[in-house]
Parts: structure tokens; C-alpha cells; sequence
């Protein structure tokens, strides 16, 4: 019953406390066991995944951008990018439990890109702008909210 505050903020710290009638608190009598929380991982513009697998290792989701499909490794390369097949390998070396793709050119439909990704790392969705995604521990995530309509799916 330790209302939200500086007192509560210095046990969770772990420092014991001294209330105004004398008596001492310790984190101990007060907490339980910490919880681990969902662990979110989101990786711009990134152009190599080297250096990314310790970061993303075990993460409950990964974001991060697939501008290009394999067949443009070289221009994604160039400019700073990665591809889905990049991203997904990634994920996969990492122990993700969920792979979220973004930052996708216009000249590859969501199908072509889940096509690439998906062999590789099953667990892959390609996001939208607007979207929002519960992200669980455990990698049980939800996408809560999507922009794109069925009409427009349906066109790809």
C-alpha cells in the first residue's frame, strides 16, 4: 500500500526508508519479486545487421525496416537499408519472438515482402503507418488497431 511517489520510487531503488513516525521500511517488506516486462526492440534506417543480434536477442518484438526485397541487396546496401530476408535472418539469429517490418519501399506489395521474410522468420508482419501493436511478454502480440483497409489488401 505504498502510494506512487518519492518514497515508493526510493524502495523500489532498493533503499530502505524512514517514515515521519520513525518507522523504517525495507524494499523487502513492502515489494515482491520483480516482473520482467515486455521487451520492444525497434531498429531504423540501418544498412548492415551486424552489432544487432546482442540488442534484439530475445526481444518479445522487433521493429525494424526492410525498405528492399533480396533482388536490391546492393542499393539496400548503398543507401543505409536492409531487406526483408536481412531483417528476418536477424530475428531469427536473435531469438525474437515477433518480427514487425516497416519502413517498406512502394515498389513491393506486402505480399512480395512476407514472401521474403516469412520462409526465413514465420512469425513477420509487415506494419503500416498508423498501426498499433500490443506488445506482450512472451511475443503474443496484437495488432490493435490497422489503417489499411480490406479494400486496398485486396488490390496488392
Amino acid at each position: 500500500g505504498i502510494p506512487a511517489g518519492p518514497v515508493r520510487r526510493l524502495l523500489v531503488q532498493g533503499q530502505s526508508v524512514t517514515l515521519e513516525d520513525g518507522r523504517v521500511i525495507h524494499p523487502d517488506d513492502v515489494l515482491g519479486p520483480e516482473v520482467r516486462g515486455a521487451r520492444l526492440v525497434f531498429v531504423g534506417d540501418a544498412g548492415s545487421t551486424e552489432n544487432l543480434v546482442e540488442p534484439a536477442y530475445e526481444a518479445d518484438a522487433l521493429v525494424i525496416e526492410a525498405t528492399y526485397c533480396e533482388e536490391e541487396a546492393e542499393m539496400a546496401r548503398k543507401f543505409g537499408h536492409l531487406t526483408a530476408a536481412q531483417a528476418a535472418r536477424l530475428a531469427r539469429e536473435a531469438k525474437v519472438k515477433q518480427l514487425i517490418l516497416t519502413h517498406i519501399s512502394r515498389r513491393y506489395s506486402v505480399r512480395q515482402v512476407l514472401a521474403e521474410a516469412q520462409p526465413i522468420f514465420p512469425n513477420t508482419v509487415v506494419a503500416n503507418d498508423f498501426d498499433r501493436f500490443r506488445i506482450l511478454k512472451g511475443g503474443q502480440n496484437v495488432r490493435t488497431h490497422q489503417e489499411r483497409d480490406e479494400e486496398e489488401e485486396a488490390q496488392e
